[in-house]
């Protein structure tokens, strides 16, 4: 009688560690999926991150270059006279090009973009606290819009718009 009921026992449990050895199983291939999941997830937004400050910084630098271009800003035409670095319906001024060469690749493929607009009044008084003696000079206000547009190779899209003084001698 006791060997019967050993091979009861053991028969009953046979089964057992099968269906608990897939159900752990199941459970480690659901958490690995997910975890995948998530770091997919996490790449794609690392990416677009990277496309995003890559668009900026692209902006930003042409805004900058033609900041530091003094022929950029002329003073001269009533408030609204624009100029662009490419054609352009609403332009005074157009085609106008960096010096040196710079961004003349991206200038003439669209990639990038500026418009320097004055603004009214054609001129103001300077600002307070700049160093120099306010009579003596006014100011003229430019807006400058730069844009850097490779969106459909996946490079991003950004525009800048920044403001600018330029001092200008009053006699």
């Amino acid at each position: 009688m006791s060997s019967m009921n050993q091979t009861i026992g053991k028969s009953g449990q046979r089964g057992v560690v099968l269906v608990s050895a897939l159900i752990l199983l199941v459970i480690i291939t659901l958490l690995s999926m997910s975890a995948m999941r998530v770091s997919i997830t996490e790449l794609r937004m690392a990416g677009n991150q990277e496309t995003a400050v890559t668009s900026f910084q692209a902006s930003q630098a042409l805004s900058d270059a033609i900041i530091d271009a003094a022929e950029s800003t002329p003073v001269i035409g009533d408030p609204g006279y624009t100029i662009c670095t490419g054609a352009g319906a609403i332009c005074d001024r157009e085609n106008w090009r960096l010096p040196n060469g710079m961004y003349t690749d991206q200038l003439n493929t669209g990639v990038m973009n500026g418009v320097i607009v004055r603004l009214a009044p054609a001129l103001r008084p300077p600002p307070r606290g700049i160093g120099s003696s306010a009579d003596k000079f006014s100011a003229a206000a430019f807006s400058i819009t730069s844009t850097f547009d490779m969106a459909d190779q996946g490079l991003g899209r950004d525009t800048v718009v920044e403001g600018v003084l330029i001092l200008v001698p009053t006699n």
